[in-house]
Formats: structure tokens, sequence, C-alpha cells
């Protein structure tokens, strides 16, 4: 089926298969454009504040007196010592900045307090920010009516490990007096292009 496709386009001329790419990219480039304004555009959730303070905020209490050393390397306590986070592809200064010690850094440079630590997530996880801030993403406070109140990014996620532990499922509902639970009805489907359809187990 990917052959038959490619055959027209293969039989176009090179320069009509560069421009259709141009044309292409460019429509692209416009829709992501598009949603990033439509995101921008949209009404912020008022972010539930961090349930504790930093632990060992404010940073400055030391930080004040040490100059910033950007080589990357394995650091010492009260810093967390290995970063599993971005395979290894970013750094603490990432994050943190280099003399903003007082909060964080956006990927644009732009400074940031921990209050405001979506932001900061926002710039690599950009579709996960999208989702959150229209509510498909995260978790909401209060009611569903109403001025909308959500929970920041690091309520659920630990910014230096940001994988979620797995988590056994939640027991059945109970059923109601005088019912049976049914069994679990299970099928096997034969693939697409197997022409057979799906089939019922025995």
């Amino acid at each position: 089926m990917a052959i038959k496709a490619l055959v027209p386009w293969m039989a176009l001329p090179r320069s009509s298969r560069v421009m259709l790419l141009i044309v292409l990219l460019a429509g692209a480039q416009w829709a992501g454009a598009q949603e990033a304004d439509s995101v921008a555009q949209s009404p912020m959730p008022a972010v539930v504040p961090r349930a504790e303070p930093l632990k060992f905020a404010p940073c400055e209490q030391c930080h004040q007196f040490l100059q910033t050393n950007s080589e990357v390397r394995t650091l010492m306590a009260p810093h967390v010592r290995e970063l599993a986070h971005g395979d290894g592809r970013i750094w603490c200064l990432n994050c943190h900045g280099g003399e903003n010690h007082a909060g964080l850094v956006t990927l644009l440079g732009e400074a940031a307090s921990f209050e405001d630590g979506h932001e900061v997530c926002g710039g690599c996880h950009a579709r996960r920010y999208r989702d959150w801030r229209f509510g498909a993403h995260g978790k909401r406070a209060d009611s569903w009516q109403g001025e909308r109140t959500v929970y920041g990014c690091t309520h659920c996620h630990d910014p230096h490990n940001p994988a979620l532990a797995p988590r056994a499922p939640e027991p059945p509902p109970p059923v109601r007096k005088g019912l049976d639970r049914p069994e679990p009805q299970r099928e096997s489907r034969q693939p697409a292009w197997a022409g057979g359809g799906a089939e019922s187990a025995p």
C-alpha cells in the first residue's frame, strides 16, 4: 500500500516535490504558531500554592557566598546527586539559572518564581502544558463551576524525577445485593489483514 502511494510522488518532477515539501512545512509551522497563540490567549487558571515551602529555601542563604559553577558534575548534599530527567540532555542550571538563586529560569531565559514552575516545565513539555492549561491534564482543586483552580506540575511530579511510579489498580466497585458480578468477556481479534474479522473466544 505504501509503495503504491509513493508512485505518484516519485513521478513528480524534482522541483515540484521540493515545492510541495516547502508548502507542507510552511503549513505545519503556521498550524504550530496558531496553536501556540491560542494557548497564550487562553485564560490562565489559578494555581494552588505549594503546600510546603522548599526545605532549603531561600537558596541565597548558601549561594550568596558561592560563585556559580556551570560545570556538569555530581553535586553534594543537600542537592540532588543524579537528575532522572531529560535523559542526560539537561542539567540543574537549565531550570535553576546561574544567578537567579531566588527562583527558576525558563527556556527563554526569563526569571520565574518557584510558584510558577509550570511555566518552566512548559518550555520543554509544550503539549502537556497546553493540555494542563485547558484542563485535560492534571487535577482541578475545586468544583467544576466558578473560577478554575488547579494543581501545578510539581504537586504530582518530582521535577528531578518526574516519571510517576506505577500503581496497583483500585478494586472494582461493589455489586448491589442480589446481583451477580458478571464475568469479564474477552475477545480475540485477528489482524485486519487476515480478513477474518473479529471472532469471539469460546
